[in-house]
């Protein structure tokens, strides 16, 4: 009897700890990215082939990579968020370095951020309510001066917040903290120069293997210095 209720218990566990390993998303979006300039000296064709016409994201619960099919220079981009380490990598296709940033190496300010209830926005078949962050870049060299960014998601994408306390870039911790899901429609305003639309046009919960969240081998990773 002992052993029975001994195999009873094991087997209530290991299935208690598969279903919280599902609780959060696990797989790969990509993204259609349409601009809007707001400045007469920026051409749209020049953001599509600079800033890129899609993107694809693949999503760990504590990490997650994006790659854009920027058509510059330097090719295609790649950025991964280790939430795991607290930094992230950005790689050019065309550039034999990575460079490694520590979060919140940047002069961001936040002004406001909202849960807002309506309007909701379907997406995929989705019911999507959305966050609406704006931040003011005290950094007298930036490209931009205020971002306000209006992010559209689904609780069925669930993201840890717990994981994300520590993301301060862009402040999305706030917006993981009051959405806890991927975002899969995005409206980003850099003012004074132009606006940005990214929309989910497909959703694939798969596994990813955790070694394309690693740096290539091949390129030296240089640290960016904090401020």
């Amino acid at each position: 009897m002992k052993h029975i209720v001994k195999i009873s218990l094991l087997f209530i566990l290991f299935y208690s700890s598969k279903t919280h390993a599902q609780d959060y998303f696990e797989g790969v979006i990509h993204y259609s990215v349409s601009y809007e300039s707001l400045h007469p000296n920026i051409q749209k064709q020049v953001l599509e082939r600079n800033l890129g016409t899609s993107f694809t994201a693949y999503i760990l619960e504590d990490r997650y990579a994006t790659i854009y099919n920027t058509k510059g220079e330097y090719g295609w981009r790649k950025i991964i968020v280790r939430l795991d380490e607290g930094y992230t990598y950005t790689e050019l296709e065309k550039s034999d370095t990575i460079v490694k940033t520590k979060f919140g190496n940047s002069d961001e300010k936040l002004i406001d951020v909202k849960k807002n209830t309506k309007p909701t926005k379907e997406v995929l078949g989705e019911q999507c309510l959305s966050v609406t962050l704006t931040t003011e870049n005290t950094d007298p060299n930036a490209w931009y001066t205020l971002h306000s960014g209006t992010y559209y998601y689904s609780p069925k994408y669930k993201l840890n917040p717990k994981l994300y306390e520590d993301y301060v870039d862009g402040f999305w911790n706030e917006y993981v903290k009051r959405s806890q899901a991927v975002s899969i429609w995005n409206k980003n305003e850099f003012r004074p120069y132009f606006t940005s639309i990214s929309e989910a046009t497909s959703i694939e919960e798969k596994e990813v293997d955790k070694a394309f969240f690693n740096p290539n081998p091949e390129k030296v990773v240089i640290e960016e210095l904090s401020k």
